[in-house]
């Protein structure tokens, strides 16, 4: 175990150890939270606001960090992935005209390429709760489905992704625009993948419509997501 892995795991281990109020552990719990600032993959915004969202955050990494479980044999890879689960909703909270509105996956929202939906801000929709629009409980579940779905797509476990392309482009596959589109942050633009590809801009965004998003729709609900009826 390197030095960071064994540093958090004694610091987490600590705070659940000590009296919610103790001295011993809200200096362990100081020192968590300054481990998870130097995070290089830390979510980040220019927004600014954004160190509200983050304080936001580490308040919430505060109230629930005894529930935390590594999910992988890396506690310092979990510990990141559970982070940026809330603080990607957080930054997405930032940019929302209407925080408090329930949207569905299919509700249309602006973005730097035209018009897209929740559901092309997967991470940022999946990998938190969304706070009053569902209970703590259902927000749980809604964080933990999409830190499986995003392990999902990068294994891509029975190639399910890799394997749906259009007609004589396989480099244009579900799994290469999930990458692009869904988990990285800021998602690469439609126009700029068909340039790459060499391929229509028509033939990426078709093909990432009719196919990957709904392929997507599909994964989650396996996982036990239930999309919630807008208002």
């Amino acid at each position: 175990m390197d030095d960071l892995e064994q540093r958090l795991t004694t610091l987490i281990m600590q705070i659940r150890q000590q009296p919610p109020n103790s001295g011993k552990r809200r200096s362990a719990l100081h020192r968590l939270l300054l481990e998870i600032q130097q995070f290089p993959r830390l979510a980040k915004s220019s927004h600014p606001d954004y160190p509200a969202a983050l304080s936001l955050t580490f308040e919430w990494v505060s109230n629930n960090i005894s529930q935390f479980e590594p999910y992988s044999g890396s506690v310092v890879e979990s510990l990141v992935r559970w982070v940026n689960g809330n603080l990607r909703w957080r930054i997405q909270d930032l940019y929302s005209p209407d925080k408090d509105a329930a949207l569905s996956l299919d509700a249309p929202i602006a973005s730097d390429f035209g018009e897209i939906t929740l559901l092309d801000k997967l991470p940022n929709f999946t990998l938190s709760g969304l706070d009053g629009l569902i209970e703590n409980s259902q927000r749980e579940t809604t964080q933990r489905i999409g830190l499986e779905l995003e392990l999902y797509i990068e294994q891509d476990p029975e190639e399910k992704l890799k394997n749906s392309y259009p007609r004589s482009s396989p480099e244009c596959n579900c799994q290469l625009l999930s990458l692009r589109f869904v988990l990285k942050e800021p998602p690469d633009k439609v126009v700029d993948i068909a340039r790459e590809l060499s391929i229509p801009y028509t033939t990426v965004n078709s093909h990432w419509k009719r196919k990957c998003k709904p392929m997507l729709q599909k994964i989650t609900e396996d996982m036990g997501y239930k999309q919630e009826q807008s208002l």
